[in-house]
């Protein structure tokens, strides 16, 4: 912002000074002459005039000053942002406000030309120009479209800066008519995201060449003449039952086959059991419509099929499935983790509304067979709102961790529950809790926030944030729905909140 000429040297105060002192002389004499008072009224009007224009000039300079200063403080203060994160404001001609330092690195060769007073239009022509926007190609109708969507803010998007890096932009029209503009740093989660659609891809081909080198490979095959008694397995089959050859075995029931293998130690889940083990294997012998999943010394696994040929020999193939199985193994502990996040608020870490549905659903019929009492504590953050327009949504997801840290440690015992029920609302599941153990629950979830003293410096209810909590207990019936209770307990808040907030209120079903 250009400096308003101001009076503020002393010759400029001792030209003043004159001037008021020669219009007073000027009064006196027009005075005694005839008709000299309308100018003496003329000559005293243009002296406050003169008065009034000097008066304006020294509030011009201190408000420019104090322009200056809050201008300063506010840059400080964008400065602060978390370094993925930039800030500009372009008043409501499109001309460049403000920038924090962050986005002057973001686009290191654009940041001489952010100066107050440049277009959004010029600085964005600048940036293309200087090969910082890749993403353009050079293309008008990209300039174009980009100016129609700062003009007309939408949902946030994705561009493409040099060096493979990724922003996400954001934009607000405020009422005044400027535009906020924010660009988060995504390159790390674009890379995260290439990685895991990589990983994918290479876990799909992985078992493609998996399932062909299963078909390709050598496979273990013995057969058994119509009397059960073994008359040939090739190598691979040997490699698999090493604790007897083939001409040991030739003309051997399977029955004994199956004892020599028992005195080994194989298969180890029959040990301890080998009787009952050889009962049941005996009387599947021929049966099985399926393969069946055997394991093996030296951590190898088969697929042992089983067919009967017309003329009653048996044929029996062993395939190795030991990757495959290895590969499920794999699997399944990847479904259990995928199982763990499905059931995990991702910004809080703790429960979310999915699980804690099923966990409510599992502790209310539990509850109903045991005739124990279920309580259930709706947990809302008071004036949340007005924290989040007071402080951004950036501050609002810290806010939400931390509630969501203590109201965790509030809970103790095995099968309680909290999780975030959406929001800023939370729930404790509290199995084989009565009413006064929640009432002491709902306390202690208070004091422990009333002890953090997190700012609020806009709430109507007190100077840091509270919360408001609704109770209700029962004894479950198998007839009746869980949501009984979350009704209850949602009534019970709605009175907390009507009464005043930062307090609880107890429903009984």
């Amino acid at each position: 912002m250009e400096a308003p000429r101001t009076l503020r040297t002393w010759p400029t105060w001792l030209a003043v000074g004159a001037l008021v002192a020669a219009e007073a002389a000027l009064v006196g004499l027009l005075a005694s002459q005839p008709l000299g008072w309308p100018l003496v009224l003329l000559q005293a009007a243009l002296t406050a005039i003169a008065v009034a224009w000097w008066l304006a000039q020294r509030d011009a300079a201190r408000l420019y000053h104090l322009q200056q200063h809050i201008g300063a403080q506010l840059g400080e203060a964008l400065d602060i942002l978390p370094d993925d994160a930039t800030f500009a404001l372009f008043d409501d001609q499109e001309r460049l406000v403000l920038v924090n330092q962050r986005c002057r690195s973001l686009l290191p060769r654009t940041a001489a030309f952010m100066q107050p007073g440049i277009t959004f239009e010029a600085l964005l022509r600048r940036a293309i120009e200087l090969g910082e926007i890749p993403e353009s190609g050079g293309r008008e109708s990209w300039v174009q479209k980009r100016l129609s969507s700062f003009r007309t803010p939408g949902a946030p998007y994705t561009q493409e800066l040099p060096n493979d890096r990724w922003i996400r932009i954001s934009q607000r029209r405020l009422s005044d008519g400027s535009t906020v503009v924010l660009r988060a740093d995504i390159t790390d989660a674009i890379r995260k995201e290439r990685a895991l659609e990589q990983a994918r891809l290479q876990t799909q081909r992985a078992q493609s060449q998996l399932y062909e080198a299963l078909e390709a490979m050598p496979i273990g095959m013995e057969l058994f003449d119509e009397h059960d008694r073994l008359v040939y397995f090739n190598h691979k089959m040997g490699q698999l039952r090493p604790w007897f050859s083939l001409d040991e075995g030739r003309g051997q029931t399977y029955e004994a086959l199956l004892r020599i293998g028992l005195r080994q130690g194989f298969p180890p889940d029959a040990m301890g059991n080998e009787e009952a083990w050889l009962a049941q294997h005996l009387a599947q012998r021929g049966k099985r419509c399926l393969p069946e999943v055997r394991g093996y010394p030296h951590g190898q696994w088969m697929h042992a099929y089983e067919t009967r040929t017309p003329s009653g020999h048996i044929v029996a193939v062993r395939l190795d499935i030991t990757e495959l199985v290895q590969q499920r193994q794999a699997l399944e502990q990847a479904n259990q983790r995928l199982a763990l996040l499905s059931a995990t608020d991702g910004l809080t870490g703790i429960a979310n509304r999915r699980h804690f549905d099923e966990v409510l659903a599992t502790e209310w019929l539990r509850c109903a067979r045991q005739h124990e009492t279920l309580a259930l504590l709706l947990i809302d953050i008071d004036h949340f709102k007005l924290y989040n327009d007071h402080y951004g949504h950036l501050a609002g997801d810290a806010c939400l961790r931390r509630v969501a840290e203590l109201l965790a440690g509030c809970v103790r015992r095995a099968g309680e529950l909290v999780a975030r029920y959406g929001g800023e609302e939370f729930v404790l599941l509290l199995p084989s809790t009565d009413r006064d153990a929640a009432r002491l629950v709902a306390q202690h979830c208070m004091e422990a926030l009333a002890l953090e003293q997190i700012p609020h410096p806009r709430s109507p209810t007190a100077g840091h944030v509270t919360l408001s909590i609704g109770i209700a207990y029962t004894v479950p019936q198998p007839e009746r729905l869980p949501e009984t209770l979350v009704d209850a307990a949602d009534t019970a808040l709605y009175r907390a909140k009507n009464s005043g907030r930062q307090q609880f209120e107890v429903s009984r079903v």
